[in-house]
């Protein structure tokens, strides 16, 4: 504007025509150039980041706000280009056309004709601030040197058509050459002192605002919930807020269980996603994730769009360990400029060790419950067998003490035999319904009490169970181990899983023997076990009078009469105890004339 005014409003003596036409040109040059700088730099986007674009992804206020607070650099937007070389190409053309502008101008600015007389003198100088600003103390030294050399060019060498100079003094040389290296190393000194202050106060800022959301997530995290999956959902939403995330996912893997081969079959994880309103980034959470277990590896990424606005999609996903394996997986996306820094991902680590230890801490509680749960059954089970267990024991052995007496009675006198056999029959029944009470008060007990703990194996835990059996009802048990039970050294994952299986078989012998003693009038019964490195196998054999063929299908009912021999829910019992482990359940007839059941639990 100020050339303007020179070159069209005013004629200094001794400027010609040729001076005034190539003024005119000169000032359709620097608005040119002025445009193309001024369209060169992002000013549209800064202004008017509501205009849309290409691709359909932007990021919303709120994030190119805080977009905006992270950027701690003051850079022009040539500066923070990728393409160094093009950066500097471009500045250099700035000054070289700066230099030549003030170069041919000279002569309308009157009288020396040169330097600080030129009207476009102080437009030159703005190519020298621009670099100052850029690239600081020594972008304003190159940028001063190279636009000086025009002027010193203008000393020596006359522009075409100007009239000769009158005289030079020191104060128009001086005033030509240092007024730009003076201006731009004090703007250099100002834009470094600015840049330090920004830097540190938006490092504060930040620190604060972190603090804050830290704060936040943290009182999530106190409050707590009743179960992970209710923690979960309860802390997405302050930590994707906290970290100004336009999606944050979180998924909590549960162990993985073994499959028949022995190998680690993975767990698909819970997983709770929160996303901003205005965001549509595309759903792709599933594949990271799966690509950080798969790999036990953070992932970060940075995908650019292809619209050449600058702008991409940002991802972060950070696994968390506990014993060696993965528990907890962060993911973080966003759209922006810039992938991810530092800050970033100690956010992520220091709100997911914070949850993690929440989802601990939920752990421990319910393994507190279970064992105050276990000791309550454990106090359970010992109050009956000292008390209700013992008092059955002793009418059963008193009954088949007066049974036996009343026999005896009957053998000694024919004319007794009359009155004491009827009440020998009623001890007799007594004797069979004390046993029966007695076996299964004994049953309530091992249901209580916890089955394998300590160094007991599952061959011991059935060794116990039918010595008792047999002590009890007096039916000849018979026990087979094929196989050799190895001691189980592994880790906390198979020792749970071989603990399921045992107290399943348990359980199953333990209905099965009871099925035989009440209702098919068994005299001995025949128990195999076969163990495997991949299997557990029991065989539970009677030679009762069996079932008909209904009930190998489960069908309770047979010609509209429910019949006794084995309970329907006992049946039921033992095959979703081995169906919820894996494992198959089938009876079959025996060929002595009872049942055979027979199981199969892999581990």
């Amino acid at each position: 504007m100020y050339a303007a005014i020179i070159v069209i409003g005013y004629r200094y003596p001794g400027t010609t025509a040729l001076s005034v036409q190539i003024g005119y040109i000169l000032l359709g040059v620097t608005f040119v150039q002025t445009l193309l700088a001024t369209l060169y730099a992002p000013i549209f986007r800064i202004f008017f980041p509501f205009l849309p674009r290409v691709g359909g992804l932007r990021p919303s206020k709120h994030q190119r706000q805080h977009e905006q607070e992270e950027n701690i650099a003051i850079l022009t937007p040539l500066a923070s280009t990728n393409n160094t070389y093009l950066t500097v190409a471009v500045y250099a053309i700035d000054v070289i056309i700066c230099g030549l502008v003030v170069y041919f101008s000279g002569p309308n600015g009157g009288a020396p004709f040169f330097g600080d007389s030129s009207p476009f003198y102080r437009y030159g100088m703005s190519a020298a601030l621009a670099t100052a600003f850029a690239y600081r103390y020594r972008g304003a030294l190159v940028a001063s040197i190279g636009y000086d050399l025009f002027i010193v060019f203008a000393m020596l060498v006359r522009v075409p058509g100007s009239p000769p100079y009158t005289s030079i003094n020191v104060v128009d040389i001086a005033g030509s050459l240092f007024d730009t290296p003076l201006v731009a190393l004090i703007a250099a000194s100002f834009a470094s002192l600015l840049a330090s202050y920004a830097q540190s106060k938006r490092r504060e800022q930040d620190n604060a605002r972190r603090e804050r959301a830290l704060v936040r997530v943290s009182e999530t995290l106190a409050r707590g919930a009743t179960d992970r999956q209710q923690l979960v959902q309860h802390s997405v939403t302050p930590m994707r807020q906290g970290g100004h995330f336009q999606r944050l996912m979180i998924a909590l893997v549960t162990l993985a269980e073994s499959d028949e081969t022995g190998k680690d079959m993975p767990v698909e994880p819970l997983v709770c996603v929160e996303v901003d309103a205005q965001s549509n980034l595309p759903d792709d959470t599933q594949a990271f994730t799966r690509q950080v277990l798969q790999s036990s590896q953070k992932l970060d990424t940075f995908e650019p769009f292809h619209d050449q606005s600058g702008y991409g999609i940002a991802r972060l996903y950070l696994p968390f360990y506990k014993d060696g394996q993965i528990q907890l997986v962060l993911g973080a996306e966003n759209v922006r400029q810039t992938p991810y820094g530092e800050k970033q991902e100690e956010f992520l680590a220091i709100t997911g060790a914070q949850l993690l230890v929440a989802l601990e801490n939920i752990r421990l509680t319910e393994q507190t419950i279970e064992l105050n749960a276990a000791a309550e059954r454990s106090r359970i089970a010992r109050e009956i067998h000292d008390g209700i267990a013992q008092l059955v024991y002793m009418m059963s052995l008193n009954t088949e003490t007066c049974a036996t007496q009343a026999h005896r009675i009957a053998e000694a006198s024919e004319e007794d035999a009359e009155l004491v056999l009827p009440l020998a029959k009623r001890l007799d029944t007594l004797v069979t319904i004390s046993k029966q009470a007695l076996w299964e008060t004994r049953n309530y007990m091992f249901n209580l009490k916890p089955l394998m703990s300590g160094t007991t194996n599952l061959t011991q835990m059935l060794t116990n169970q039918l010595r008792e059996f047999q002590a009890i009802s007096s039916l000849p048990t018979h026990f087979e181990v094929d196989g050799i039970e190895e001691t189980q050294n592994g880790d906390q994952q198979h020792l749970r899983r071989y603990a399921q299986v045992g107290a399943a078989v348990f359980r199953i012998v333990q209905e099965a023997l009871t099925n035989a003693y009440k209702h098919a009038d068994a005299t001995q019964l025949w128990v195999r076990l076969h163990l495997a490195p991949k299997q557990v196998a029991v065989e539970i054999c009677d030679d009762g009078h069996g079932m008909q063929a209904a009930y190998y299908t489960y069908d309770l009912v047979d010609n509209g009469e429910r019949q006794r021999i084995y309970s329907g829910h006992g049946m039921r019992g033992m095959r979703e105890r081995a169906e919820e482990l894996g494992g198959t359940f089938a009876i079959a007839p025996f060929p002595e004339g009872g049942v055979k059941v027979q199981v199969q639990i892999p581990i």
